[in-house]
C-alpha cells in the first residue's frame, strides 16, 4: 500500500512491457516478472524485475523525470571512482517513452529507516559508523567535478519554507508544545550571513534522508546509496545535521558520537560546530514540527544556546 501523497504504481503489465523494451534496446536480458518492493513509502514507485540471469530494480521516476540522463551519468561516475555502494544504473527511458523508467542493479538490504529502528547498543554504533563512512566519502571535494556549479539556492528555499511553517503554527493545538516563532526567527536570521561561506564544500543530494540508504539488518552495514535524481554542489554540513535530527527523532542519539567520530576520521574536511550547522538544524527542526511536535524540545535547546549538533559529541 502506497501512501496517498506518493505517485501510484503504474499498471504492472504496461510496466513489464516498457521495462523489457528498454532492456532489449540496451542489449540486456529481459525479465519475466515484476514484484513491488515491500516498503512502498517512496516518492517514485519501485519494483524488482526478475530475469533468468539477474534481478533489476526499476524506478518509475515520475518526480524529476527530466533528470534521468543526469542521474545515470553521475551515479555511474561516482560508482566507478569510489567504493561507495551505488547500484549500477544500466539504462533509462528516453523522451517519448511511455514511462520514465530507470533500470538499476539490485542490491541487498532494507531501507535504513527500518533497520535503524531495530539497532541498539553496539549494532547502532556500527550502523552509524558505516553511514558516516559513506557520507565522508561522498563529501570528498574531489567529486565536485562530477556536476556543474548551478549557484545553489537550497538555503534560500529552506529559509523561506521554514518561515512559512512559523507563520502557520499560530496557537498550538491541544497537547502540542508551542514554538516561540519570534525567537526562532531571530535565531535563524542571525545565522543567515554565515551561509555566504560553505562549511563543507561537497556534493549534496536533495532531500537526502534515511530512505536514500539500504542497510543489512543483521550486519548493520550500509549496503546501498540510492536516489540520484538531484545531485548538486552544496554544503555537506546540512546532511550531517539532518542525520543528527533523525537520530534525535528516533531516540537513537546513542549512535551519534560514533557517527561524528567516524566522519571526522574519514573526511577530507572536518565537521565542526558552526553557525551554518545551527541554521540548518533549526530550519529542519521547524519543518519536522509539522509532523512531530516533540521536536519543540530540540528547538528549545537550540534557543537556550546549546551548540548542537556537535556539543558533547
Amino acid at each position: 500500500m502506497r501512501a496517498p501523497s506518493r505517485t501510484p504504481l503504474p499498471d504492472l503489465a504496461l510496466l513489464l512491457e516498457e521495462t523489457n523494451l528498454l532492456l532489449a534496446t540496451n542489449g540486456l536480458p529481459t525479465c519475466h516478472a515484476l514484484a513491488p518492493v515491500s516498503d512502498g513509502d517512496t516518492a517514485n514507485p519501485v519494483v524488482v524485475a526478475h530475469s533468468s540471469e539477474r534481478k533489476y530494480v526499476v524506478k518509475v521516476t515520475e518526480r524529476h523525470a527530466e533528470t534521468l540522463d543526469h542521474q545515470l551519468e553521475v551515479a555511474n561516475a561516482l560508482r566507478d571512482a569510489t567504493d561507495l555502494p551505488i547500484p549500477q544504473h544500466y539504462c533509462c527511458a528516453r523522451k517519448g517513452d511511455r514511462l520514465p523508467l530507470m533500470i538499476m542493479e539490485w542490491l541487498p538490504g532494507e531501507q535504513l529507516r527500518t533497520v535503524l529502528a531495530t539497532a541498539h547498543d553496539q549494532d547502532l554504533k556500527t550502523l552509524c559508523a558505516s553511514l558516516a563512512t559513506c557520507l565522508a566519502n561522498f563529501h570528498d571535494p574531489v567529486h565536485l567535478a562530477a556536476v556543474p556549479d548551478t549557484g545553489g539556492g537550497f538555503a534560500e528555499w529552506l529559509y523561506a519554507r521554514s518561515m512559512g511553517v512559523l507563520e502557520q503554527t499560530g496557537a498550538p493545538g491541544p497537547g502540542r508544545d508551542e514554538l516561540d516563532a519570534a525567537a526562532i526567527r531571530r535565531y535563524i536570521d542571525a545565522r543567515l550571513p554565515a551561509l555566504a561561506v560553505t562549511a563543507i564544500p561537497s556534493l549534496v543530494k536533495a532531500d537526502q534522508d534515511l530512505r536514500d540508504f539500504l542497510a543489512d539488518p543483521e550486519e548493520y552495514q550500509i549496503t546501498g546509496m540510492l536516489d540520484w535524481e538531484r545531485v548538486t554542489r552544496g554544503d555537506g554540513i546540512f546532511a550531517i545535521t539532518l542525520i543528527y535530527l533523525r537520530l534525535w527523532l528516533n531516540g537513537k542519539l546513542d549512535g551519534w558520537a560514533d557517527f561524528y567520530a567516524t566522519y571526522n576520521r574519514r573526511a577530507n574536511k572536518q565537521a565542526e560546530q558552526c553557525r551554518q550547522a545551527e541554521f540548518y538544524l533549526m530550519c529542519r527542526a521547524v519543518l519536522a514540527y509539522e509532523f512531530n511536535d516533540a521536536v519543540a524540545r530540540l528547538v528549545d535547546q537550540l534557543l537556550e544556546g546549546k551548540r548542537l549538533p556537535f556539543e558533547g559529541a
